[in-house]
């Protein structure tokens, strides 16, 4: 494999490596509104919540209210407190969830690092090599640079 194969392969390689890493910032983006979504349910039922409290409450004051009355109004607010666990849970679900793809965006940003850095070092061993061999003494040093990288490559 000569160095420009060798460059066109890391050029690629940080194409697919860039991509990777847009395609993770827009599930993050994508989590990020969920999350918001999801905060914005919780606080809107808090609110419902405790109005209709209130009004189951007003209805057990307003008749006169016989042991049933008092075990549904209790069963009631159970399920209302319930049902806002649940929405806390899948709250803290989708944190969690957002909490991964940061660090998946993190460790994208590192692997495209990596491989930007690679291409460019290559790019400009290339550059030293095309001036070597243009001032005539570079064949031979540039056939045993690409048997080097050749073995490097295969050794991956």
């Amino acid at each position: 494999m000569s160095l420009e194969q060798l460059k066109e392969l890391r050029k690629r390689r940080r194409d697919a490596a860039s991509i990777a890493l847009r395609k993770s910032k827009e599930y993050l983006f994508a989590c990020e509104q969920e999350l918001i979504a999801k905060d914005q349910e919780l606080q809107d039922y808090a609110q419902w919540r405790l109005q209709h409290q209130n009004q189951l409450f007003s209805q057990l004051q307003a008749n006169s209210f016989s042991p049933n009355d008092l075990e549904r109004y209790l069963s009631n607010i159970e399920e209302l407190k319930l049902k806002k666990q649940q929405i806390e849970a899948s709250l803290n679900d989708l944190k969690q969830k957002y909490q991964r793809a940061e660090k998946n965006i993190n460790e994208k940003k590192i692997n495209l690092s990596l491989i930007t850095k690679k291409l460019e070092k290559l790019s400009e061993i290339i550059d030293i090599k095309k001036t070597e061999f243009s001032s005539g003494d570079g064949q031979k040093e540039e056939d045993s640079v690409d048997e080097i990288v050749a073995f490097r490559a295969s050794a991956r």
